[in-house]
């Protein structure tokens, strides 16, 4: 297979390539198992296992937003290094985005009106979830690096401390989102809030030195904690209002399940040593954690093509429909998206 030719090259970070990985799948399990997430399916079989593979994965686009803020804040960002990065993110975002809009619209309205086109286009780009709901990631992440030259300098200029107070202050006030707490003083505190702390966070968990959040078994802790609180909490919410509740699923995943599990997949995969392990598999790693961007991109696509054109049921099985369609479109996206990007003008909408 071409990844285990694969040059990795010498400076490799190969604990981010693990986490961008790890991400990439989390998000793609996420998004094969959230159909069996529906109100007239709750309390059956399909439900509970639905639930379950929702609830293992919430870490997914967390933890991508921890290795971004690892990655940027730990070097000094000029103004001028923004347009750059932003142009790396958008060029491939509104490829995509025609693409999702045009499928979107045809399937809608069975028809190609060049005028109504244009008008659910120009929609799609100031609210791009209305041509699919994970876009909502890019303008988050496009505003974080617009800001990432202030936080940076913030970062390198503070002690830890000032640091674990921003969030410790974050974990408080987004835990008073969560909890749909009619709290007045929430919305003057909302600028602690939202994926700015788990951008803050990887740097963080990288620098703070000699300290229990470098332990891999407290890491595995956290993120058991983190699923089981999901798991149960879904179950247990539902159960109390007798019908389907998703309090612990919130979009953006500002919530304490979430965070814990992204943390805990961070502490333990930041402080293994990945070159005592197989080159090989190192290689299939950086391969795969290249291509997320795009992968991410492009794989609600391929499910919906999985489900709707081949109508994508095993055996009427979840657990084995979620497993077997999770595989299939992490390799499908790969292989597209390593094509496109070795085709000429293709190549710079592959988001590698």
């Amino acid at each position: 297979m071409e990844f285990l030719n694969f040059d990795v090259g010498k400076n490799r970070i190969y604990w981010v390539d693990w986490l961008k990985t790890i991400a990439i799948l989390a998000v793609l399990l996420l998004h094969c198992s959230s159909k069996y997430l529906l109100p007239e399916l709750v309390f059956q079989p399909n439900w509970y296992c639905g639930v379950f593979f929702e609830s293992i994965s919430r870490f997914g686009v967390p933890l991508f937003i921890m290795v971004s803020g690892f990655l940027i804040l730990r070097k000094n960002q000029p103004i001028s290094s923004v347009p750059k990065r932003l142009k790396r993110v958008f060029i491939p975002f509104i490829f995509w985005l025609i693409i999702y809009v045009i499928a979107k619209f045809v399937m809608i309205n069975h028809s190609f009106d060049l005028i109504q086109l244009g008008y659910f286009m120009v929609q799609a780009i100031l609210d791009p979830t209305i041509a699919s709901i994970e876009f909502w990631f890019v303008y988050m992440i496009l505003g974080l690096y617009v800001f990432s030259p202030i936080i940076t300098t913030w970062l390198h200029n503070t002690e830890i401390y000032e640091i674990e107070y921003f969030l410790i202050v974050w974990a408080l006030i987004s835990f008073v989102g969560f909890s749909n707490v009619d709290f007045l003083l929430y919305d003057y505190l909302k600028y602690f809030t939202g994926s700015i702390g788990y951008f803050i966070l990887g740097y963080y968990l990288y620098v703070k030195q000699k300290s229990i959040l470098k332990n891999k078994h407290f890491g595995l802790l956290l993120f058991v904690i983190g699923t089981l609180v999901s798991f149960l909490g879904t179950i247990l919410s539902s159960m109390a209002i007798g019908e389907q509740s998703l309090l612990f699923f919130n979009l953006g995943d500002i919530t304490p399940n979430a965070c814990l599990q992204a943390m805990g997949i961070f502490i333990i995969v930041s402080n293994t040593d990945w070159r005592k392990y197989s080159k090989s598999i190192n290689n299939a790693v950086v391969y795969f954690s290249i291509a997320s961007y795009g992968v991410y991109l492009a794989n609600v696509l391929f499910i919906n093509i999985l489900d709707k054109i081949i109508s994508f049921n095993i055996l009427g099985n979840a657990t084995l429909t979620i497993i077997v369609e999770w595989i299939i479109v992490f390799l499908l996206c790969n292989i597209f998206i390593r094509l496109m990007s070795k085709i000429p003008v293709l190549d710079k909408f592959s988001g590698i």
